[in-house]
């Protein structure tokens, strides 16, 4: 899984930049492409249910101190997926090794880049301007 998921760390377009994920019967393909407002704004909530993190420890062996963390942090692996299936895709997520769990968590992380956010942000205002009625 490491290798394949390499490929969206280093930005490499191809048939790498997804997952196939087995749960039981189930089959998910799935791909964390980069995060909508919508979905960071609900990783964004699921970041808040965390645990207090010591800041001299590293971040991912921070996080999965409390159970109930390696749960949020599956939920936002599966919010980041854009998947109908977010329950199910959580617990196949927590089924994976701490180290495929760690290499999408990075994946989410470099994946929730906001700056074309905001850059759509900056066309859209220019478009707003235009809407309003001018003022004589």
């Amino acid at each position: 899984m490491q290798e394949r998921a390499g490929n969206i760390i280093l930005g490499l377009a191809g048939p790498s930049d997804s997952f196939i994920l087995r749960y039981g019967w189930f089959k998910f393909k799935l791909k964390i492409a980069p995060l909508s407002a919508k979905q960071l704004i609900e990783i964004s909530g699921e970041v808040s249910k965390l645990s207090v993190i010591d800041e001299g420890e590293e971040m991912f062996p921070a996080l999965m101190k409390n159970a109930s963390d390696t749960c949020h942090i599956a939920r936002i692996i599966a919010i980041a997926t854009g998947t109908r299936y977010r329950r199910i895709v959580t617990r196949a997520i927590m089924k994976l090794p701490l180290k495929d769990i760690q290499t999408l968590f990075t994946i989410v992380h470099k994946q929730s880049d906001p700056s074309p956010f905001f850059f759509i942000t900056i066309l859209a205002r220019g478009r707003m301007n235009l809407m309003k009625p001018q003022e004589q």
